[in-house]
């Protein structure tokens, strides 16, 4: 199999055209005579992202990948077949797979710190390049490498130190120009906490129940947001994500643009369910 099979088969679709490809793909594993992406068990995606197969796709993966290609046009960072994209805690690659019909193999990065994840992209994905990282950097990449960097509900989970890390590497390894989209949690987060520690009955999963009790005071972590604070609770996440840098984070504006801005420049920041499940921040590196 060649490793660019897929981008050399689709690379004339739209985007439009090229998701109902990747969600026929969940029933049809071979399409055109190209092996597409897979999927891990369908209860092991419920598990880990709350939806599976064309349903994911359609959902949250579609909506986040587009906003990923409105801001690489609006920053002046066009996604071709030139663009090199790095997928930062990329999971089973829900997301990447949406660039495989407008970039070659080459170009395709994903890092994870679970090693199960990097193990389900390198089998199931056919194309692209999948390694474990460290909780905190560096990585092994080198200085100016990529286009665009995006995270899909990573900084939603980072400590504080930690993501500023992430933030400095990213500055690093991202070339002039180079665009960061990521997702972090919102006041909607605090919400749905209060809603869940005062109706028990709703707490259907292990991660309801953990958001539930994880602050205190809603209250008072809502002042703390409106003042600009960083908020995170060390819940942990498993074997590989633990308590030292993996819980539950809620990044106000103020925080990015003042901490974060220090070395990458913040170019817009919202938080609409009707365009993202979490709040969307995204930087840019100086030219």
């Amino acid at each position: 199999m060649n490793s660019n099979d897929i981008y050399n088969q689709f690379r004339g679709y739209s985007d439009e055209e090229f998701l109902e490809i990747l969600c026929r793909a969940e029933t049809e594993p071979v399409i055109n005579d190209v092996f597409m992406p897979g999927f891990p068990s369908k209860e092991f995606q419920r598990g880990t992202v709350g939806s599976s197969g064309a349903e994911t796709l359609r959902n949250e993966g579609w909506q986040f990948t587009r906003l990923i290609k409105h801001y690489a046009t609006r920053l002046n960072r066009s996604i071709d077949e030139s663009t090199k994209i790095l997928d930062f805690g990329i999971g089973w690659g829900r997301m990447i797979r949406f660039f495989f019909h407008e970039i070659p193999s080459e170009s395709i990065f994903g890092i994870d710190v679970d090693p199960k994840m990097i193990s389900i992209c390198n089998e199931t994905l056919h194309t692209g390049n999948y390694s474990i990282t460290t909780p905190r950097p560096p990585t092994d990449f080198s200085d100016n490498s990529f286009d665009i960097i995006f995270a899909y509900s990573v900084f939603s989970h980072l400590h504080y130190d930690v993501a500023e890390d992430w933030i400095i590497e990213f500055s690093r390894i991202l070339k002039k120009g180079g665009v960061l989209i990521t997702t972090t949690e919102g006041l909607h987060f605090l919400d749905n906490c209060e809603n869940l520690k005062r109706n028990p009955d709703e707490q259907i999963s292990v991660w309801h129940k953990q958001i539930a009790n994880c602050f205190d005071s809603i209250e008072e972590v809502r002042e703390k947001y409106k003042h600009g604070e960083f908020i995170y609770a060390p819940t942990g996440g498993g074997e590989t994500r633990d308590k030292s840098f993996y819980g539950e984070a809620v990044i106000p504006e103020a925080y990015i643009k003042e901490v974060f801005g220090k070395h990458l420049l913040l170019r817009d920041f919202f938080e609409d369910l009707d365009r993202c499940s979490q709040a969307v921040f995204v930087m840019q590196k100086e030219h």
